[in-house]
């Protein structure tokens, strides 16, 4: 939009000074515009002033939030995350991490758990986006946990993101880990665990 000429987006009654746009403006393109406007009457010899005007651009809410991590696996199933069974109340299992294209208060992010296996076994950080664990592991505890997190923005009428993440509880996780180096194929570090997983998971469902 910077490219192109005023007149494009912007144009003003000869008789009575007011301002349009003949477009819709986006903050995130373009934050101001200076221009100026000539005051010229019908004397003759006509007289004429200038002035400057800069016009602010303000944002609107019209972004989602983007998240980075997790991002999605290539074949479409949720981020996994390991978490030991022995792990302590507060133990960090992963931290979710998002962005928003707005600015200001628009884009403020919160994060909220929305849906667990398992309620109350683990927390997210309100505008921090860390998932911690809330409680000791009990034995009763599925060994597959999937958590639904929300991100919203902080917009009027706030707009939202969601992510699903697999928390698989693992009584020794660098045993996992020292099985995970020794497959071969595929080469692919984040597909070995998923394979890896999947085979655990058909003795768990």
């Amino acid at each position: 939009m910077k490219d192109l000429p005023l007149s494009s987006y912007l144009s003003i009654n000869s008789e009575t000074g007011t301002v349009y746009a003949l477009s819709s403006l986006d903050y995130e393109e373009i934050q101001e515009i200076q221009f100026q406007v000539k005051a010229q009457d019908g004397g003759s010899p006509s007289l004429s002033s200038n002035v400057s005007v800069t016009l602010f651009i303000l944002d609107q809410n019209d972004n989602v939030p983007e998240i980075l991590h997790p991002s999605p696996p290539a074949d479409g199933s949720t981020g996994i995350e390991l978490a030991p069974r022995s792990s302590e109340p507060g133990y960090l299992v992963t931290k979710v991490v998002a962005v928003d294209a707005d600015s200001g208060q628009n884009a403020w992010l919160s994060y909220q758990l929305i849906r667990a296996t398992e309620p109350g076994l683990f927390t997210v950080g309100l505008h921090t986006g860390e998932i911690r664990t809330a409680r000791l592991f009990l034995e009763k505890d599925a060994l597959k946990q999937i958590l639904v997190v929300l991100v919203k923005d902080n917009g009027q009428l706030p707009l939202s993101a969601s992510v699903t993440l697999t928390v698989v509880l693992a009584d020794n996780i660098p045993e996992i880990l020292s099985d995970l180096s020794n497959i071969s194929a595929p080469v692919d570090p984040q597909q070995q665990l998923s394979n890896y997983l999947n085979l655990m998971w058909s003795d768990i469902i």
